[in-house]
């Protein structure tokens, strides 16, 4: 795909330009998405942009670690490799290593299948879900099997994808499973909150290549 026509920086308002730099100082990447300067002609878009990031992908009742590599989750689902790539470096950069970086690539993709089969079954008409229920997903995963890293993780880095890909069942097999880890409701909707301003930075991405 084109990367479009380069923005020069005289083109941003001052404003606009302080909150591209913001993002890099705050997840500690060298350079922003080249899409997110054509996004940023928006002064108010890149600015709510990084407020909503710099708010949401910090410690809190969950580490910034574990929000980054639910960050990098939802960009891989989404699909946005200027944003996947944005978020493996600031994941690193906040201490993970290139190792659960990539595992947190893996689980995103592996949970996307899982999420794609299930979510199936709840658009089959009624009268037929029953003859659908009877099969099974037979899929590896081998991220719940042999968690890469915590298994806390695994399930914080599902719940936020199942939530991006609209599976139900999966939402729900994963909030349940998260809270039998010890997750309590206020720190899942943590997750969702990072998993949803990770959402925005992939579709900004991706709308501006």
């Amino acid at each position: 795909m084109s990367e479009g026509v380069a923005v020069q920086p005289a083109e941003l308002t001052d404003r606009a330009k302080r909150a591209l730099d913001r993002i890099k100082e705050v997840f500690g990447v060298a350079e922003v998405p080249a899409a997110l300067t054509r996004f940023a002609q928006s002064e108010t878009g890149i600015n709510d942009l990084y407020m909503n990031l710099n708010r949401q992908l910090q410690d809190g009742k969950v580490s910034k670690q574990t929000k980054l590599l639910v960050a990098l989750g939802v960009a891989t689902a989404v699909g946005s490799p200027q944003a996947v790539e944005f978020f493996r470096q600031a994941a690193i950069a906040a201490g993970r290593t290139a190792a659960d970086a990539a595992e947190a690539i893996h689980t995103a993709i592996t949970c996307s299948t899982y999420n794609a089969y299930y979510r199936f079954r709840s658009q089959v008409p009624g009268d037929l879900a029953p003859t659908y229920s009877e099969f099974k997903a037979t899929f590896n995963g081998s991220v719940f099997l042999k968690p890469p890293f915590d298994e806390r993780e695994v399930e914080a880095i599902c719940v936020a994808v199942s939530s991006v890909n609209n599976c139900m069942k999966c939402v729900d097999g994963h909030v349940n499973k998260a809270k039998s880890l010890g997750y309590q409701d206020d720190q899942i909707d943590e997750i969702i909150k990072a998993g949803a301003a990770a959402f925005a930075f992939a579709l900004a991405c991706n709308a501006c290549q």
